[in-house]
């Protein structure tokens, strides 16, 4: 059995390059062309895309991204971002988010037919770029943790909880301690994130970690403070927010997640998009926008 997990399309519904720089469009249309090309023996059950599809929610991006992913030769399940809005996520993609009432809002539910399971955990918190689990999905997730001891199970989740090491991204996980203790109740679990733009494979608390490269652009790998005596040029340094504040134009990218007997087999794959690795660019609002 395999999954696809891609993430952070940021794609814009106005025909805007996001952050300036990116042709966020371009980069769908290129990832959805790949997935529909691929052999049925390389296809997955399903697609689980974790997070930040539409940069700043808007119906229009929403509408685009519909059209495209019920394009992909098989079903496909979505977990919202910071960038996301719930509302329109339960409007537009009812079939990609079987959630429960009792959960509601939180976008929260399980896939429980396979034979590995799936638990989609809703860490987005409405205008804010940092995560957390709220005390109703940190209920409904005991709840669900030990309901299948037997099956690998796979949390997907849009923000990491632990530490990354790109300052500017790591602003905190609310109740991450919490949330590690109701995971550790399953022996066979592992958390697959996005939010980050680049692949990270680690053990938190003893749970394996991982998060998803992006569809629409890379994250520069810099572990440089704000602070950073090394950050150049002088011109820089007002701006320069620590690094995980920029991206380079890179191919799209994405996890396999491959059952091999009780084991869960993470792979990473790069999409042939001749893109042309231009950058570092900051993630830049146009004015009067933000996160």
């Amino acid at each position: 059995m395999k999954i696809i997990q891609i993430s952070d399309f940021h794609l814009r519904g106005d025909g805007k390059l996001s952050f300036q720089k990116a042709d966020t469009i371009a980069a769908l249309n290129k990832t959805i062309d790949y997935f529909c090309s691929l052999k049925d023996y390389e296809l997955p059950e399903y697609f689980v895309v974790t997070g930040d599809l539409a940069d700043g929610g808007t119906r229009e991006g929403y509408e685009i991204i519909r059209e495209k992913i019920h394009q992909l030769p098989r079903p496909c399940y979505i977990v919202p971002g910071n960038h996301d809005k719930r509302d329109f996520f339960l409007e537009m993609f009812p079939a990609e988010t079987p959630v429960e009432e009792d959960i509601k809002p939180y976008i929260c539910y399980t896939i429980d037919d396979d034979p590995v399971r799936v638990i989609v955990l809703d860490t987005s918190k409405p205008g804010c770029h940092s995560g957390g689990l709220s005390d109703k999905a940190a209920e409904w997730l005991d709840r669900k943790i030990t309901e299948y001891p037997e099956k690998p199970t796979l949390v997907f989740t849009h923000h990491p909880p632990f530490t990354t090491g790109l300052p500017a991204m790591d602003e905190g996980f609310d109740q991450a301690d919490r949330l590690a203790q109701i995971l550790r109740k399953h022996k066979n679990v592992r958390l697959c994130c996005g939010h980050m733009h680049t692949s990270i494979f680690t053990m938190w608390n003893g749970i394996p970690c991982m998060t998803c490269p992006s569809v629409s652009m890379q994250m520069e790998v810099d572990f440089r403070k704000k602070d950073s005596p090394d950050v150049a040029p002088e011109e820089e340094k007002e701006n320069f927010k620590g690094g995980g504040d920029r991206f380079f134009l890179g191919n799209p990218a994405y996890l396999i997640h491959d059952l091999q007997g009780d084991t869960v087999n993470t792979h990473y794959v790069i999409i042939p998009a001749e893109a042309d690795y231009s950058g570092p660019w900051p993630f830049k609002y146009y004015d009067g926008e933000g996160h």
